[in-house]
């Protein structure tokens, strides 16, 4: 669907295009030639003779001037510049002239006329105007009369196909209309056309002239935080306070920031409609649901304010999803857009996405630049310490029950429809020492993502538990993630009968989770008695000891990788091992290290590491 975006620009900022000098009016005093009657005195104002010519068959320019409004607040208009005492010029009187100039008198300080709009008649000037005109929005020159209102945008943006459609008419009798038309327009427009033309070339404009460069429907160039965008343009406007020029924009989206250029300014203008179209429909192709790898910057608004962040994290993408836990973002919706797009479409199509980092564990807006495929770890039980010989067994036993449900993961999308349909495996240890990581595992295996949602996050009463679950449930099974819920000794710990509110968080639980379809994963520190009717639903349960120096070293070796490693000897990895940290903390220390190697222009020694844990010892107590 295509969303419309307003920019303004203030005329009391500074600015490239220069000062912005007053904009001059045309003048025009009740004697000047422009209201010279000798075209109308055929007509007088008492005239009713009936003897009319075709309509705008009489190659001449009629002035007319406004009359006040009558009771109704119709407007009239008269041939005489003494507007009050005069009478109306009758419609057949109006029709015989192939244009009809209207003028509005003023009064401040002193009477003056001006021009307010023209009527074109004539059927040779609008069949070239037709041409002339063609994909102008807002203008339609089947119409019997066709008006233009001042300041006259489609002459001005036309101006260079009109002045060369009237060079090269054969036609002498469509050459006189075309001359006609162009004297009087020339006659007001030529200061401003002249102002264009010397300032455009050399990349400038002032503020009163930017309604000039913007035709509506063209498009419009900006980059927006760093992306090169294309809309297109409306309309554009004065702000009631005359400081601020608006151009309402529109641009493609799935369901502009700052100040554009017209396109057709582009110094490359035929590589960047390439590139955004390409673009576009890179961008088209994700729409719906994707899982997959995202690097670069990113967008998080909350309450109207926007922040963005440096994101490296698989991403789940799915505007559906964000828009329901973003309501108050959306923007209006303009028009619905067909299942495929034109070219044309495609290149005002927005470069942003929506979707949830896994990582960050944040709803974003990411750029398509950005989005690449996943590349899967075919070994990824590698990573994971557990005590010897019973790494295979544990790796058999949670993939048996994670394929066994596997199949089943995204058939029901409410996620909450039946009982008794998931898998629950209960994971228990200390901090640190492999329950993330052994959901990961499974994770990476299945090529699913990932959804940790922590139980105190999630709040202490029944009804924000509730509300939290039911919306975020069914997102998991659409997406077939694996659920990986912390702090699970929250509510799966037998709670003291007297403490209503624990047993009330309990059921709800249950309530909830027993329905819920799909692979789930419970994390807990140390819990001594369940709660007997979780006990019943658990499939499985993994209990993970401390780490001890075998376990600590496998650790430092494997988040080192082939690469980093090298560069630490036997003496190194002995100290290190004998630092009694849980595998979080390790990889704290080495993201740290990481940090201040590169900082430092070199890569990652030893001393880094121990400059880390020298300095903050206390950083990682969780």
């Amino acid at each position: 669907m295509s969303k419309r975006r307003m920019y303004k620009v203030n005329k009391d900022r500074e600015s490239p295009f220069g000062p912005f000098p007053p904009r001059p009016s045309h003048v025009f005093h009740p004697n000047h030639p422009m209201m010279d009657k000798s075209v109308g005195d055929t007509f007088s104002n008492n005239s009713r003779s009936g003897n009319y010519a075709p309509v705008g068959s009489i190659c001449k320019a009629l002035h007319v001037c406004q009359m006040k409004p009558d009771y109704n607040g119709i407007t009239f208009w008269t041939k005489d510049s003494v507007a009050e005492t005069a009478e109306p010029v009758t419609d057949p009187e109006f029709s015989q002239y192939a244009v009809i100039v209207r003028v509005v008198k003023y009064c401040s300080g002193y009477e003056r006329l001006e021009i307010d709009s023209i009527v074109v008649q004539s059927a040779h000037l609008k069949r070239v105007l037709a041409e002339v005109m063609y994909g102008y929005r807002g203008i339609t020159m089947s119409l019997e009369k066709v008006e233009f209102q001042k300041p006259f945008g489609p002459f001005i943006h036309r101006w260079d196909l009109f002045t060369g459609a009237r060079d090269n008419e054969p036609n002498a009798e469509v050459k006189a209309h075309l001359d006609l038309l162009y004297d009087v327009m020339a006659s007001e427009l030529d200061d401003v056309i002249k102002r264009k033309n010397s300032l455009v070339p050399n990349g400038m404009i002032t503020f009163d002239l930017l309604w000039t460069i913007f035709e509506p429907g063209n498009a419009a160039y900006s980059i927006v935080n760093g992306h090169k965008r294309a809309f297109r343009h409306e309309k554009s406007f004065i702000g009631p306070d005359s400081k601020d020029y608006e151009i309402q924009t529109v641009y493609i989206d799935y369901n502009g920031y700052g100040f554009g250029d017209p396109l057709d300014l582009h110094d490359d203008m035929d590589t960047l409609l390439e590139t955004l179209t390409l673009r576009g429909k890179l961008w088209y192709l994700h729409k719906g649901y994707h899982y997959k790898q995202y690097e670069g910057l990113a967008l998080a608004t909350y309450m109207g304010r926007e922040d963005s962040y440096n994101v490296t994290s698989r991403v789940i993408i799915d505007t559906e999803a964000y828009l329901a836990f973003h309501s108050d973002n959306c923007l209006e919706d303009l028009n619905d857009i067909s299942s495929s797009l034109d070219d044309a479409q495609f290149l005002f199509a927005t470069p942003i996405l929506r979707g949830y980092s896994l990582e960050d564990r944040m709803w974003l807006e990411l750029f398509i630049d950005g989005v690449s495929d996943i590349s899967w770890n075919p070994r990824p039980f590698k990573s994971l310490v557990l005590p010897s010989g019973e790494e295979e067994n544990v790796k058999k036993l949670v993939l048996a029950l994670a394929s066994s449900q596997s199949n089943k993961v995204g058939a029901n999308t409410d996620g909450l429809q039946g009982k008794c349909r998931s898998v629950i495996m209960l994971l228990q240890g200390p901090p640190g020492v492999g329950k993330t990581l052994t959901a990961e595992c499974v994770a990476e295996v299945l090529k699913v993502p990932l959804y940790v949602l922590s139980a105190r996050a999630l709040g202490n009463t029944t009804a924000l538990v509730e509300e939290s679950l039911k919306s975020t449930l069914p997102m998991i099974a659409k997406w077939g993630a694996l659920l990986f819920l912390e702090d699970a000794d929250f509510f799966i710990q037998e709670p003291n009968p007297s403490d209503l509110r624990a047993n009330e968080l309990s059921y709800v639980y249950l309530t909830l989770l027993e329905h819920y379809q799909g692979i789930l994963f419970l994390a807990s520190d140390c819990v001594e008695t369940i709660v007997s009717a979780f006990e019943n639903r658990i499939d499985a349960t993994i209990r993970y000891p401390d780490l001890d120096t075998d376990s600590r070293r496998h650790i430092w070796k494997h988040l080192l990788g082939k690469t980093d490693k090298k560069a630490f000897s036997k003496s190194d990895l002995d100290k290190l091992e004998d630092r009694e940290l849980n595998g979080r903390q390790i990889k704290k220390v080495l993201k740290t290290a990481r940090t201040l190697a590169r900082y430092q222009g070199a890569k990652l020694k030893f001393e880094h590491v121990q400059t880390v844990l020298d300095l903050a010892a206390d950083w990682f107590i969780y």
